[in-house]
């Protein structure tokens, strides 16, 4: 929805809770801070515009603005509004390439993401980018949203990615990110039979001095914990199952490789591979994610399958 003015474009997301017993004799500001989690940044901004925090009484038919110190009665219905000020809205240009959406609500849309592709816009990706994509999926469909990422994938990892509609939706994903992290699960193909069928990782990770891509398990690293189960052998090659505690760069990628079972494909980890069996990019897979949709207080759980080139080797 959009609402225009002489000068500025905006995009609106438009929250309702009705206020509960418990709730009566709180004020509007504490329903808005302790209840829907919006920081005093954002509060403010909401108060910047005439309907951004309006109220319904129980006994009235219409919305009214309230102040933020106004007192609220169980069966009263606030009602808070999100402008988004399209005009700055970043340079993300829309391009046509088809996109897989795994689910999309009005605060946000979880992408699943194909292996060897780049997240953002750079210079050697100015208009094939996953963001470009789904600039161009917004735009088909009628949506103004900034595109704001909500954790991260490197460009060869495939599978499922969050991207927020709105500043508090994207605020309120971003605190849960390091709970997020422990409960999203990544499928990895990785070189040879493993010894122990599962286990636990915990080598710190750092980056030589110097060297820009390549990290390294190192004493003076930061800390890293890897947690993986094998679920298939294959002919020469593993499916393993793994968890983090933590978020490194390239976690998944040193790790195995540091205990001498390489992902396949992996050209910066993998040089010893002999054969990839056709994986021209590490293959890496997140494949399970479980979040809080960030208005709602839902649990949400999503699987997302193979790519083709996984699926090739898995079947």
């Amino acid at each position: 929805m959009d609402y225009k003015t002489t000068r500025t474009t905006y995009s609106i997301r438009e929250i309702k809770r009705k206020i509960e017993p418990i709730e009566d004799g709180c004020s509007a500001r504490e329903i808005m801070s302790e209840r829907l989690f919006f920081s005093s940044r954002e509060i403010s901004r909401c108060k910047q515009f005439e309907d951004g925090v309006m109220v319904k009484r129980a006994d009235d038919v219409a919305y009214s603005p309230i102040w933020l110190k106004d007192i609220l009665r169980a069966g009263d219905t606030l009602k808070i509004k999100i402008y988004e000020d399209m005009d700055n809205s970043g340079d993300v240009i829309p391009s046509d390439e088809e996109i897989d959406i795994a689910y999309e609500d009005e605060d946000l849309v979880l992408v699943n993401k194909p292996g060897d592709k780049v997240v953002h816009p750079s210079y050697a990706h100015h208009l094939d980018s996953l963001s470009n994509a789904l600039a161009g999926y917004y735009k088909k469909t009628g949506q103004d949203h900034i595109v704001r990422t909500i954790g991260r994938l490197d460009r060869e990892t495939s599978g499922l990615l969050i991207f927020a509609k709105n500043r508090h939706a994207a605020a309120l994903l971003s605190d849960q990110k390091d709970n997020m992290s422990r409960r999203k699960e990544y499928l990895a193909l990785v070189d040879g039979i493993l010894d122990k069928k599962q286990g636990t990782i915990d080598a710190p990770i750092g980056q030589e001095e110097g060297v820009r891509m390549i990290r390294k398990v190192m004493p003076e690293g930061k800390e890293a914990i890897t947690h993986y189960q094998v679920e298939k052998e294959f002919d020469g090659y593993s499916l393993v199952r793994l968890h983090l505690d933590t978020g490194r760069t390239h976690q998944i990628r040193v790790h195995m490789s540091y205990i001498g079972h390489p992902l396949l494909g992996d050209n910066l980890y993998g040089k010893e591979i002999k054969d990839s069996h056709g994986m021209t990019r590490a293959a890496l897979h997140a494949a399970h994610l479980e979040f809080i949709q960030p208005i709602t207080g839902k649990e949400l759980k999503f699987d997302a399958d193979f790519p083709e080139d996984m699926k090739r080797l898995v079947n």
